[in-house]
């Protein structure tokens, strides 16, 4: 996910560099090439979540992971030999595609690892780790050459598959493939289980989690061909599946957010952040505002991750999300005072404090537990459909947003576009205040017997629900 972040901080980064025209730079673009170049990555990360889906569930979450660094990798590469437009929208797609992988196979993978108390927090960690990638691009960019600042953010994705490589593959993956001798090997890496019988007792917990008919299948299958069998027909049952009352809630929450994240703006904002301050005129060099604002977005992710779990999802996504509509309301008035050439010099570092109190806002909940969450409210069965299902959305959305971002600017001012992206937080504040359920501390089954809205009768011993199951199929 730092692979990932260094995709979007390159553009941060480098968009002043290119469309002014510096020396280190093999061409100059003009206002819409950049806006195409932006854009052309999330059109890249739409196509990413079909790969992500077939081959997590045919290879396993692992070697997935391990070939989106492939299309990273490739990307940057074609950037380094660049001396056309079209090169730099042909590798900012595949570099998308690198993006839509991850952003699919990655939740997947996190959330089936982590044991259950951690999992929030690992799985804001998604977050955190993309906004490591920003801050790391942005702090060199400005005092490096533009190839130079290319060779080290290749170096990133090489580093992962060195060490990525000596990772295990999920145990809910082997053990829906029939292979459950990896599948306590890969618990023994995890857990640091020691006791045999501990071990059962976790693979019996994942069997529960699963349902009923790929449960029995991962028992019963013991070659490659029923292995492939398997993959065929479970394609069918997770389709069946996502239409369950609880799987379609989960779905529409989980769509609910990723728009929020979108259309708050955060991607957009980013992504023109120094054209922005320069805009605004804030008195102080851009590239610092720029590593400020980055830095304090960084911390404040590094924050949900530490409180997630005390604090909870839903308390800090309403908190966040009420937070995100105030600030952007208050950009927008100044951005719409300056635009009717009102005095405001006496606050021009106003645009500055207030989007760093944005990146407060928006860290601590929408920014970081969106992805944790798609990893928490869908079984395992569905997942990774899911997961493709909200990363095309999220990237037809992120695609609309940011080429309207300039265009309407332009054309109705800037201020008119915050206005929009606050209105849609709050919003979202609505959405969050009365539909997201708490899912913290609780099982894969109990969050879908919750967005099923059935009671359930629990009877805890030894931590684990020994309720009635009723069948999820």
């Amino acid at each position: 996910m730092v692979a990932v972040g260094t995709v979007y901080g390159w553009t941060t980064t480098s968009l002043s560099r290119l469309t002014s025209g510096g020396d280190d730079v093999p061409l100059k673009v003009t206002d819409d090439e950049s806006s195409w170049i932006v854009s052309l990555t999330i059109v890249g990360s739409t196509i990413g979540p079909f790969l992500g889906v077939f081959l997590s569930d045919r290879f396993g979450r692992k070697r997935c992971l391990m070939f989106s660094s492939a299309f990273f990798i490739a990307g940057w590469i074609i950037i380094l030999a660049a001396n056309t437009i079209v090169e730099f929208y042909v590798s900012r797609v595949i570099l998308g595609i690198g993006v839509g992988i991850s952003y699919t196979t990655n939740p997947m993978y996190v959330t089936e690892v982590a044991d259950i108390k951690i999992r929030g927090a690992v799985g804001t960690l998604i977050a955190v780790n993309v906004f490591t990638g920003s801050l790391l691009t942005c702090s060199i960019g400005p005092w490096v050459s533009f190839h130079t600042l290319v060779w080290i953010l290749l170096t990133i994705p090489i580093i992962f598959v060195l060490c990525f490589m000596w990772f295990p593959e999920s145990p809910y993956f082997l053990i829906a493939r029939g292979r459950r001798v990896e599948a306590c090997k890969s618990l023994l890496f995890f857990k640091n289980i020691q006791d045999s019988n501990e071990t059962k007792k976790e693979l019996n917990l994942i069997l529960r989690g699963m349902s009923r008919e790929d449960a029995d299948k991962g028992r019963l299958t013991t070659n490659s061909t029923q292995s492939m069998d398997m993959s065929k027909q479970t394609w069918r049952v997770r389709l069946r599946m996502l239409l369950l009352r609880s799987n379609v809630k989960a779905l529409s929450i989980v769509i609910g957010l990723v728009a929020a994240q979108q259309l708050s703006g955060n991607f957009s904002t980013m992504q023109y952040l120094q054209v922005l301050f320069n805009k605004a005129d804030v008195g102080i060099d851009s590239n610092a505002a720029t590593i400020v604002v980055l830095g304090v977005g960084l911390i404040s992710g590094s924050l949900a991750t530490a409180t997630v779990e005390g604090a909870g999802r839903r308390l800090l996504l309403i908190v966040s999300t009420l937070g995100s509509a105030i600030t952007l309301a208050i950009l927008a008035v100044y951005l719409m005072l300056d635009a009717k050439e009102v005095d405001v010099s006496a606050v021009n570092l106003l645009p500055i404090i207030d989007v760093i109190i944005f990146q407060v806002a928006y860290q601590i909940g929408l920014g970081t537990l969106t992805n944790a969450l798609i990893g928490e409210l869908f079984a395992t069965e569905v997942k990774g459909v899911a997961g493709a299902i909200v990363t095309i959305v999220d990237g037809l959305l992120g695609f609309a947003v940011s080429k309207l971002y300039q265009v309407i600017g332009d054309s109705l001012g800037l201020h008119t576009v915050y206005y929009f992206f606050s209105a849609s937080c709050f919003l979202a504040f609505l959405m969050v205040l009365f539909f997201v359920p708490e899912t913290k501390g609780r099982t894969y089954y109990e969050i879908q017997m919750l967005l099923g809205a059935r009671k359930i009768n629990e009877e805890c011993s030894n931590g684990r629900v020994q309720s009635k199951r009723n069948s999820l199929v």
